[in-house]
């Protein structure tokens, strides 16, 4: 079996312009490939020591990735899998510096692998997933600060990271887990993280709309948790975002000036609120969700 069937990688990149470190592991844990790279703009960077440790001194005399892709298109050309830490930010600097066919190659992302076997029951966010640097220690591999944001570094922590959670995962389920050819694991594990994301995410959506009563209209809020004091009207909600959008509509010619989120309601919007109750569609959940980041600027 080719090295590069299963290739484990990290970049390192400045402005989200130009790469300036690759480095590729097998799943064998052999670095195939590392080197540094000139930006092909002349950019200006400094290195903060929590952020970024590759100054432009560091490499100023060495080649731009584009007059190295020649030798990097080839690795990609090969693969099957691409595991990585953050991996979405990587492909897209990949792809932006000139690398191929990438859509072709499934990603596997070290993040979710560690939200499905411990974040979840830990109560981590699916989207707060702690850093690399915390979870490595955490799974019994030293990695100090002075080695992480080096690609080097990250990627083997990244591969560890990948094999001691897929090994667990594995075993959680009663399947074997076979560290050079995880094909198997690989599929259990995209089947079982889409179950968890979608029972994740419907219960997130779920909350409460309620009302309180001012000196100026009804204040109106929504959230996950029930309010801390006793509301005038309080309805239990299977999506929030749909419940603010719907209410929201409803409520819009009612706003008072200045006062954000006050509303001066008449009856007939009170029984409407009272009798409010919504069903959750995963299908647009997603899109309502970020939709009602925004509902400030919405006009309805």
């Amino acid at each position: 079996m080719s090295d590069y069937g299963y290739i484990c990688l990290d970049t390192e990149f400045i402005n989200n312009i130009s790469i300036i470190e690759l480095s590729v592991f097998s799943i064998a844990d052999r670095e195939l490939y590392h080197r540094l790279f000139r930006p092909a703009r002349n950019l200006k960077w400094t290195a903060p020591p929590d952020k970024l440790k590759i100054t432009p001194e560091m490499v100023a005399n060495e080649p731009t990735f584009r007059e190295m892709l020649s030798e990097i298109q080839p690795m990609f050309d090969q693969a099957r899998f691409i595991i990585g830490y953050a991996i979405d930010n990587d492909i897209k600097m990949l792809a932006k510096e000139g690398v191929k066919r990438l859509e072709r190659i499934q990603t596997i992302e070290v993040r979710d692998l560690y939200w499905l076997v411990r974040g979840r029951s830990e109560g981590v966010d699916l989207y707060g997933v702690p850093s690399l640097l915390s979870i490595t220690n955490s799974l019994g591999m030293a990695f100090e600060e002075g080695e992480a944001h080096f690609a080097s570094s990250d990627t083997r922590a990244t591969l560890f990271c990948f094999h001691k959670l897929m090994e667990a995962f594995c075993a959680g389920i009663g399947l074997a887990y076979d560290p050079a050819c995880p094909d198997e694991a690989i599929a259990a594990f995209f089947r079982e993280l889409d179950i968890a994301r979608r029972q994740y995410l419907r219960e997130q959506a779920h909350g409460y709309a309620y009302l309180f009563k001012t000196e100026r209209g009804y204040k109106y809020k929504v959230s996950r948790t029930l309010p801390e004091r006793p509301a005038e009207i309080c309805v239990e909600v299977a999506d929030r975002s749909l419940a603010d959008y719907d209410i929201m509509k409803q409520f819009a010619r009612r706003a008072v000036p200045g006062d954000k989120g006050v509303f001066k309601l008449k009856g007939s919007d009170l029984d409407f609120f009272r009798s409010y109750t919504n069903v959750y569609d995963e299908d647009n959940a997603e899109m309502l969700r970020k939709l009602m980041r925004f509902k400030g600027r919405l006009s309805f």
